[in-house]
């Protein structure tokens, strides 16, 4: 764990509602509240990702039976398979989820 220097306070006061949207808000991005407006108000990015271990496996099997095809299209089993379409979108996924967890 990293050892901050955060000597300095801030109190806040808001709405019960705009309280409840904040701290909403602070929990889908797994942060408490401070942190959630001290990163805010800092205009600093953070990205919340949320069930991304399904879509990783969800692609994993999509490239599987793509390399099925591509087996059975060695083996002369299947006379002619077009998989550049789909080849290229899933690059482009795997691109951009590389991207995301950096």
């Amino acid at each position: 764990m990293i050892k901050s220097n955060k000597t300095k306070r801030i109190n806040l006061r808001v709405t019960e509602n705009d309280y409840e949207k904040i701290n909403k808000k602070a929990k889908k991005a797994k942060m408490n509240m401070s942190q959630y407006v001290s990163l805010s108000a800092l205009d600093r990015d953070f990205v919340v990702i949320e069930d991304l271990k399904d879509l990783i496996h969800q692609l994993s099997k999509v490239g599987n039976n793509l390399n099925q095809l591509t087996m059975l299209a060695h083996q002369n089993r299947l006379k002619e398979i077009n998989v550049r379409e789909t080849q290229a979108v899933l690059k482009e996924i795997w691109e951009l989820l590389n991207k995301i967890s950096k």
